[in-house]
């Protein structure tokens, strides 16, 4: 019921929320609360030990989580928004190559690069890259390159004059050789020539190594976080 390979609607008298498995790794269900309060939450909670299950939600705002933990759900990971302004960031007119239009087509080849580079909890599946591109208006696919492999990759979103980095990685095999700080630059170049305000994007707050090439390469650190919470593990 809860188990789905795509996103699920469910409606009671508590209120309105989605469901799917969390990814192919694991068996977390994921949870997006689209209204309701505090019935709800204790519902799902309770939920979650009668079925032996566990529910992680999607991104709460940490501003809006006190109600999510006194209806007994728990944090389990504490993401940082970082913000790059390319108001002062240097014009350049040279082609940014291995970018291309992300589409569903590109899905396939582009999970098993994923799976290379993040743990299972962080892995994406099908689903999750399909709200990804629904989430913003125009979406890019970087690809970066190591020879003729490809090592690693980014998706742009793009809504209006902004830009969202909501994928970003690289082979854990090719990390900490510069790959990433190539990524990223092309990435900033490209959203540089496309005339965005702005990029923003979300990372782990005690994922150091990440935070750091961000912070190193101009992103400075907003006062918003967001959090993932998720219901008591079954007893």
């Amino acid at each position: 019921m809860f188990l789905t390979d795509e996103k699920k609607k469910h409606n009671s008298w508590q209120g309105t929320f989605y469901t799917r498995k969390w990814n192919d790794d694991t068996s977390i269900v994921y949870f997006e609360k689209a209204y309701g309060g505090k019935p709800l939450l204790k519902k799902i909670n309770q939920i979650a030990d009668q079925n032996n299950l566990i529910f992680n939600s999607s991104m709460v705002d940490e501003s809006n989580s006190e109600t999510w933990k006194v209806s007994g759900w728990e944090e389990v990971q504490k993401l940082n928004v970082l913000s790059l302004n390319l108001k002062h960031i240097k014009y350049s007119d040279k082609e940014v190559e291995n970018v291309e239009i992300f589409t569903n087509k590109k899905i396939p080849e582009i999970i098993n690069l994923d799976h290379k580079i993040f743990d299972s909890y962080w892995q994406n599946s099908v689903a999750a890259f399909n709200e990804t591109i629904s989430s913003c208006t125009h979406n890019y696919l970087f690809i970066q390159k190591k020879d003729n492999n490809t090592v690693g990759y980014g998706i742009l979103g793009v809504t209006r004059n902004y830009g969202f980095l909501q994928r970003f990685g690289i082979d854990k095999e090719f990390q900490q050789r510069g790959f990433g700080k190539i990524l990223l630059s092309e990435i900033v170049k490209f959203s540089k020539q496309k005339k965005l305000i702005n990029i923003r994007l979300n990372t782990q707050e005690q994922n150091t190594h990440a935070k750091n090439l961000y912070l190193n390469n101009g992103f400075t650190p907003t006062k918003t976080n967001f959090l993932i919470l998720s219901t008591s593990n079954p007893k």
